[in-house]
């Protein structure tokens, strides 16, 4: 089946045990949004008819929903990377290299979508033009060129001369993967958590100081990202910025309500 009519549909690309999708999901519907949910596995098991004229691509989903390239209003992507349990049984070899095709389409097809499509995954670092400015010393300086105050960090040749010696690493969030185990740290909080700030799009929610919030939208953007976390730390110079979460995990009720109120504000301009 497919969107009747002029309808857009609201794409929530993630895998089915993460919660953000579903509490997204609910929100966008609460607001009378059409919602398709897909997961990697579901892509990978679709049928995909493409077009060499402008009639883009078709998707039949294995439940049978139709995904049409002009009804897509706007797209969550939480996806990591491309599965493909048909090969579940191929060799290493056959797996990488159908993962690289695969994963080249779906990034082509993402990136020829004309949405505003809400890029968190990672690409590869020899495709991804921005890798550089991910790594803790490139945002560090990104930062620092779009008027944030960011915090020290040290580089440090041992797991003993860091984490044993009370520093933290950065990065201690999910992100970033590629850093060096025992290379990047910072130190510890003093007596209090990290500020959490989240940006979506041009917003930035949470509690910090007005100039600070206001610059982080455009760091954001910078680093290729459309929302993100930012961590900051209370330090005898002030707050300074010492971690960014590209993938956040907004998986409680209030910051899904401002993801999906974000997300219909794009599906419906």
């Amino acid at each position: 089946m497919t969107p009747s009519g002029s309808e857009r549909v609201a794409l929530i690309l993630g895998e089915p045990d993460e919660p953000m999708c579903a509490l997204v999901g609910l929100a966008l519907r609460r607001r009378d949004c059409r919602v398709v949910q897909a997961s990697a596995a579901d892509l990978a098991l679709a049928h995909w008819h493409h077009s060499p004229h402008d009639e883009g691509t078709r998707i039949v989903l294995p439940d049978g929903v139709e995904l049409d390239d002009r009804r897509i209003g706007v797209v969550l992507n939480r996806l990591n990377g491309p599965q493909l349990p048909q090969f579940a049984q191929a060799t290493a070899a056959d797996r990488d290299y159908a993962l690289a095709e695969f994963g080249a389409l779906l990034a082509s097809w993402l990136n020829g979508l004309a949405v505003q499509e809400v890029l968190v995954a990672n690409p590869p670092a020899d495709d991804n033009p921005w890798a550089s400015a991910r790594h803790p010393l490139g945002w560090h300086a990104l930062a620092a060129a779009h008027g944030l105050p960011v915090g020290d960090f040290c580089v440090v040749s041992s797991l003993r001369g860091g984490a044993c010696s009370g520093l933290e690493r950065v990065g201690g969030s999910p992100y970033p993967r590629g850093s060096d185990l025992a290379g990047w740290y910072r130190p510890a909080p003093a007596g209090s958590e990290l500020h959490w700030l989240w940006v979506l799009g041009e917003q930035s929610l949470g509690r910090l100081e007005e100039g600070v919030a206001a610059a982080c939208p455009a760091f954001v953007r910078a680093l290729g990202l459309h929302y993100a976390a930012l961590g900051f730390m209370d330090t005898a110079a002030g707050l300074r910025l010492v971690e960014l979460d590209p993938c956040p995990a907004l998986d409680d009720d209030e910051l899904a309500e401002r993801c999906a109120a974000w997300l219909h504000g794009a599906l419906t301009p």
